[in-house]
């Protein structure tokens, strides 16, 4: 009888932790489909505008090197997709590329080739301006400050560049602009250019101290030699490449 006792007891034990068991795996479930979906519902982003192109984000892309291969600057595609760090950017997200971009140009091996696309600005004249009052390429530099700021006057990255020309607030205020006039800042820009371009006798590490700082040119200079552009960030080889070929 004991014996038995203690099987039934054991029994209904058993039953309340089975019952209990499954519903708080129903709760679990539950729970984490809810969470999921919030989750899952704050990466998700709305569809494209139409005219668009979709680009899905793959293992080892950077918003740098997309901007770059569809002839715009990451600071408006990280405006577009309102991504508030640029750096951060995850597999399988859809960026969405303006329309005004063209696609990428294929060579016959397959890879594509960056490609810049002139936006319709009235200070691309103040630009060519600038570059020929201090002596440097109206026409990179034109390619530079589309590829910084895509000529938006508003523009302002995640690291706190401002202005049509991105400039840091020590540096503008280094070069003695106001960096939100955009006259003020496309000047100082082609002055800033000039005075590398002066430094170093070429126009690539000049347009790598520009968006690297003289520091990552002198390192790249010294460990690399001859190949020193291989030691610089990814993100300023990507940006000389597209701006000068």
């Amino acid at each position: 009888m004991f014996n038995l006792l203690s099987q039934l007891k054991k029994s209904r034990f058993t039953g309340h932790l089975t019952r209990h068991g499954i519903v708080l795996a129903m709760l679990i479930l539950v729970g984490t489909g809810a969470i999921g979906g919030t989750i899952f519902g704050a990466f998700a982003y709305s569809p494209c505008r139409s005219g668009d192109i979709t680009y899905h984000v793959g293992w080892g892309n950077t918003l740098s090197g997309i901007a770059s291969s569809y002839g715009t600057s990451y600071i408006t595609l990280a405006q577009y997709n309102h991504i508030a760090n640029p750096n951060y950017i995850y597999v399988g997200q859809a960026i969405c590329i303006p329309s005004r971009s063209s696609s990428p140009i294929s060579s016959s091996g397959g890879s594509s080739a960056p490609v810049s696309v002139m936006p319709q600005s009235g200070y691309i004249g103040v630009a060519q301006q600038a570059a020929n009052t201090y002596g440097i390429s109206a026409y990179y530099f034109v390619r530079q400050i589309n590829q910084e700021s895509g000529f938006n006057p508003y523009a302002r990255s995640w690291a706190g560049a401002i202005g049509i020309a991105q400039f840091m607030p020590g540096t503008a205020a280094a070069l003695g602009i106001n960096p939100y006039n955009p006259v003020q800042s496309l000047y100082g820009a082609a002055r800033l250019m000039a005075s590398y371009y002066h430094q170093y006798g070429s126009y690539a590490m000049a347009l790598a101290a520009y968006n690297a700082g003289p520091g990552n040119v002198q390192y790249a200079v010294v460990a690399g030699g001859g190949n020193w552009m291989a030691f610089l960030p990814a993100e300023t080889r990507s940006y000389i490449y597209v701006i000068m070929y």
